[in-house]
């Protein structure tokens, strides 16, 4: 009778952000407490375990957002991102396609730091016009776009300290081997998949133009070449080095700042910190629902309810995982019950502390998963945007790409059950 009351909490919620009738800020927190209930977990336990010790659970995880989200200002108010999207749109000359090509180099190199809407809106305000100009079709504008940032985004290490926070992959300690293993992996896999798709969609673009149109906006004086690797800095020190992400973050923020406006480090650092927080803000009060999410769901007795079922699923041998991820991948969009940032997060929870599956291969398939959520889940406030900048409906965003990010989903499966099965 528990585990039934326990899927009808999380159907409920699940319906209610799929309809949009409760943002996921407001679900998870209001699922964590409705889990509570259910167990009937005394008030005075549920206040101090679920609530108070769940907010600071992914701590390390929100502050790491709000130091990526700072350098995302550095790199704006510097101008080292408007520069790099220039350059890349200059080097591409009267190639659109080539154009397009650069520019989505360039998002995928800002988004292994970037985080947040802030940055997908400055990035975009800049990338989409030029694309535009040169007669690349909307849609295929959008596209593009959200496939470059999910590409970079697969090494963004802000997104991996949530992951090790989730699966309690060695916290406190340097980077494990294998997430950059399979990250690299997985990037390639992507890059493959999205230099076909381009591909194959520039041949169905009879109006895609052979010419560029020229620039009329005057361009902003450019930055020293060096500071062109700011956006990696902080990745080379956290794998490279074994830096941890806010040091890292700091690092690379103050290697932008000291190439770019040497006399305005402090204010120019300190306006960034601020700026940052604000951007960041949203995740941070979602990750501080998942925290407490989490926390419920590893109550005794919810664990006791739902462990015959998460032990019933077919994810034990390499077939079954591959094929189980892969085909129930779609259910990622929506904030459904395989996005880790919706019910998702109680899902992969009870995945690991049930011990159906390694860490690191549970990690392996919430990477490939995430790879589908990115691009192709339409309540995405990043999709929303960038949907309404170029003039389609984000719904149809959704199904150009979901079979191509499917293909990406399988092939790091086929990846993660190789490495860690």
């Amino acid at each position: 009778m528990t585990a039934f009351l326990l899927l009808a909490v999380f159907a409920l919620f699940a319906a209610l952000m799929f309809l949009r009738r409760l943002p996921a800020l407001l679900a998870l927190p209001a699922m964590a407490a409705a889990v509570a209930i259910v167990v009937r977990e005394p008030a005075s336990l549920w206040l101090s375990t679920v609530v108070a010790d769940g907010a600071v659970r992914l701590a390390p995880a929100y502050v790491a957002v709000c130091a990526g989200a700072m350098l995302g200002r550095v790199m704006m108010v510097t101008g080292i991102a408007e520069d790099l999207i220039r350059r890349a749109a200059e080097f591409g000359g009267d190639r659109p396609m080539v154009v397009a090509a650069g520019l989505m180099v360039v998002t995928a190199v800002l988004f292994t730091s970037l985080t947040g809407l802030g940055a997908i809106i400055m990035v975009g305000s800049l990338v989409l016009p030029i694309m535009m100009s040169l007669g690349v079709p909307r849609r295929l504008t959008a596209i593009l776009f959200l496939l470059a940032f999910a590409t970079g985004f697969i090494f963004n290490i802000a997104l991996w300290r949530l992951y090790r926070e989730l699966l309690q992959l060695a916290p406190g300690a340097p980077l494990p081997s294998g997430i950059a293993q399979f990250a690299s992996a997985l990037a390639a896999i992507m890059v493959v998949v999205v230099t076909g798709y381009a591909s194959w969609a520039a041949r169905r673009a009879p109006e895609l133009r052979l010419w560029s149109v020229p620039a009329t906006s005057t361009r902003k004086p450019g930055v020293p070449w060096p500071a062109h690797f700011t956006p990696l800095v902080p990745l080379l020190l956290y794998v490279g080095f074994g830096w941890r992400e806010v040091p890292a973050f700091l690092a690379g923020a103050l290697y932008g700042i000291l190439l770019t406006r040497p006399r305005a480090v402090v204010q120019t650092l300190m306006s960034s910190m601020i700026r940052g927080v604000e951007d960041a803000a949203p995740a941070a009060i979602l990750l501080v629902g998942i925290g407490m999410l989490l926390n419920a769901l590893t109550l005794p007795e919810v664990r006791t309810a739902l462990a015959p079922l998460v032990a019933g699923l077919p994810v034990h041998s390499p077939t079954g995982y591959v094929l189980f991820f892969t085909l129930l991948s779609p259910l990622a969009l929506y904030r459904g019950p395989l996005n880790p940032y919706g019910v998702g997060v109680g899902v992969y929870s009870l995945m690991l502390v049930s011990g159906v599956l390694p860490a690191l291969a549970l990690l392996a398939a919430i990477m490939s998963i995430v790879q589908v959520q990115n691009v192709c889940d339409p309540t995405n406030t990043h999709n929303v945007w960038v949907a309404n900048y170029t003039g389609v409906r984000v719904e149809d965003i959704s199904r150009a790409t979901l079979p191509a990010m499917m293909l990406v989903c399988l092939g790091g499966l086929l990846v993660g059950a190789w490495l860690f099965l």
